[in-house]
Order: structure tokens, then sequence, then C-alpha cells
């Protein structure tokens, strides 16, 4: 790839995406038919300081989303033909924007997984750890104790590892590396296991979201051990493999923060906004844009319902509309559904880059300094960033202008 850096989405990416000819999973975005890359968004290190991130960057896709919504006078039909195709904006612009400040970033993974650089990895894992030790007063302090050991053992070994330079060191620290950072990884699967069978409880559910989260981290720091090392077919495969287990796991946390009595989110007191964000999560999960009817007889049970509204303070809900907040349970449900299927998707942005790079035949390290080299040759320097910016195929976007290549 030969990539130039762009600072807004170019007409022929929104178009795409809108029309499901494109796929954005995390910050890749890809041919939707033969998965090729046409360019990769990266997120800047002050992204939690700016308050208005979808005036820049995301502007164009949040003024083509929501055109798409408004050229359509959409009925019942039309809402099923559309929802989905333009869901992956819609989602994105949530995990993108809102989800951001909410977690103030250590909630979602990191975008660009193979370039940033590992010490923000690094700092993320122990901020994570420290948010889900609090939430733990449930478990016996012996556990607490094991899992602290081998994360800091792990982290420590991985550290050391990426700071090498002599080629035969940095491989054999790197596998000493792998090796503890997988032993971290299945102590905190063990509790996901455990926590899957748990009530279907607010705290329950988050030290799920964040014990995946976590697990999730360790991988992504296990692949990049292994990237440093050359060793991109081993890298494919381990993240392969965790991608099931993290696929089942998230859907089942999805309908976990979903939970019951969905009618709910059909009632008139929420806003059409969150409807359809709603119908966008449930055909996420059942992967299908043609099932609205399967949706409604799941929910129609409740339709009529009276406890439906006072389970879920639907009064409240109108409040919170109108302060302007819309921090609402109900509305919470939505929110940290998405925050579930933006990590899922990140996690698979960052899998396609690793194939990418196998199937270019191309060693990390040049992957890596391609890119470094785009952004500092536009002076861009992504830590002191508070946007977004795209990287693109030069070479596929000339294709399809019919312009030369800049």
């Amino acid at each position: 790839m030969n990539l130039q850096v762009l600072l807004s989405f170019p007409p022929r990416i929104i178009a795409g995406i809108l029309s499901g000819e494109f796929t954005l999973w995390g910050g890749v975005v890809r041919n939707a038919t033969n998965g090729q890359i046409v360019a990769l968004l990266r997120e800047g290190g002050g992204l939690a300081s700016n308050a208005n991130l979808a005036g820049g960057m995301l502007k164009g896709l949040l003024d083509a989303s929501a055109g798409g919504w408004a050229s359509a006078a959409i009925g019942a039909v039309d809402l099923v033909a559309n929802a989905r195709s333009h869901y992956l904006i819609m989602q994105q612009l949530h995990g993108l924007t809102s989800l951001v400040g909410i977690v103030g970033g250590i909630g979602l993974l990191n975008l660009a997984a193979t370039v940033v650089q590992t010490g923000i990895i690094l700092k993320r894992i122990n901020q994570l750890e420290r948010a889900v030790e609090g939430l733990y007063d449930h478990i016996s302090k012996e556990f607490n104790k094991n899992r602290q050991v081998k994360m800091q053992a792990a982290i420590y070994a991985a550290d050391n590892a990426l700071d090498m330079v002599n080629p035969e060191n940095k491989k054999f620290q790197a596998n000493l590396a792998i090796g503890k950072l997988f032993e971290a990884r299945q102590h905190i699967w063990g509790e996901v296991d455990n926590l899957k069978g748990s009530t279907n409880h607010k705290v329950n559910n988050q030290l799920l979201q964040s014990n995946t989260l976590q697990a999730m981290q360790l991988d992504y720091l296990r692949c990049r051990c292994l990237l440093e090392i050359d060793e991109t077919e081993r890298a494919i495969n381990q993240a392969s493999s965790a991608l099931e287990a993290y696929r089942e796991t998230s859907r089942q946390l999805v309908h976990r923060h979903l939970g019951f009595r969905r009618a709910a989110f059909f009632h008139n007191a929420v806003l059409e906004r969150d409807l359809i964000r709603y119908l966008a999560i449930e055909y996420w999960l059942r992967s299908d844009p043609n099932r609205l009817l399967e949706i409604l007889l799941a929910n129609r049970s409740d339709f009529w319902n009276s406890k439906v509204e006072k389970d879920n303070k639907i009064g409240g809900l109108e409040k919170a509309y109108k302060d302007g907040s819309a921090d609402h349970p109900l509305i919470n449900r939505l929110t940290y559904s998405e925050l579930t299927i933006q990590n899922l998707q990140r996690f698979q942005g960052f899998l396609a880059e690793i194939e990418t790079i196998h199937q270019l035949g191309i060693s990390y390290a040049d992957w890596k300094k391609q890119q470094e080299e785009t952004l500092a040759s536009a002076e861009i320097n992504l830590e002191e960033r508070d946007d977004y910016v795209l990287l693109v195929d030069k070479k596929w976007l000339a294709e399809q202008t019919g312009e030369p290549a800049a």
C-alpha cells in the first residue's frame, strides 16, 4: 500500500459504507466482497479532551448518515432496508464519539494496535486493572493477589522484550513474554467463564465487560510481541482463535446489556434515534438485515404490558431527554451494547491489519515505518492530535476518482 493522509472521509468511501459496499470494522475500511483494505482510521492521543469530536473528522460521516435518514421519508419497509446499511455509520459514530467521553479511553481498545506505542497499551492495561479491582469486592483476596502477580509479571516481560534491540535477545524475551501474557490471559478468561453463568446484574455485566476487554488487551500485546519478531503467521492464528471466543462472549454480553422486556425501546417516549440504535443492535445480534418481524414478534408479548413502563421508568426517560442528558438506565443499555460491539470490531480490524501485512509479504517493521513516514510527511503527530485522520491507499483512490495519485 502507498498511503496518504486525509483529514476527512472521501465521498467515495462514505457512499460505499452507506451502501454496504465497504465495511468499517474498528478503524479499517474494507471492500465487503474481496476484503481489500482501502483506508485506515487513526485516532489521536488527545481524543478524550475533545468536546466536539463530531465537528471534525467525523462531520462528513454525521452529515451523510443524517441525510440518509432524512431523505428517505421512511416507512416500516424502508426502515428494514435502510437500518442495516446505516447501522455501521450510526454505531461507529457512537463508538468513536460519545463512548470516548464516557469511558475516558479505558473502556475502548486502541484503534490501531499495530502501530500505537506499546507503552500506551501497557498503560491502558494497568488502568483497566485498577478499575476492575474496584468492582471485585465479592472475589476472594487470594484470587485478586494471583491475578495481580500474573498480570504484573506479564506486563514486565512484554515491556522488557519490546525494549530489546539485539535481535537474538529480543526473540528470546518476546517468547518469554508471550508465555506469561497467555498465562495471565487464561487466568482472566477463567473469570469470564464464571461471570457468563452469573445473574444478569449491572455489576456482573461490568465485570464481564471489563474482563473481556482486558483479555483483548493482553491478546493485542501478545500479537504485538509476535509481530516484533516477524512471527506474523503465528499472530494471525492466535488472533483468529481469540476472535471466535470474543465474538461469542460479546453476543452474550449484548444480550445481558439489553436485558428483558425490550419492548420498552418501542415506547413513544424513546426518541427515534434511540429506537434505530436498538434495532441496529438487534440486527447485529441476528446478522441479518431483514428480520424486523422476528424482532417485533420477540417483543410483542410486552407491548401492552404495564410492567414494562414501571420496570424501565419511562417517565424518567422523558425528563432525561428534556434535560438534554439522556442519562437513563434504558439508554445506557444501548451505549454499553455499542461499546461491546465497538471493541469486538476493533479487534476484528486489528486482525485484518495483520492479515494484510502477511498478504503484502512485508515485515511488521516496514508496515509501521510506512505509516509513521506518511504521518510525518503530513506533519501530523498522532500523540498530540485530538481528532482522527484517515490513511488511504493512493493508488486505489486515484482509480476511483480518475485522478492521478498525488
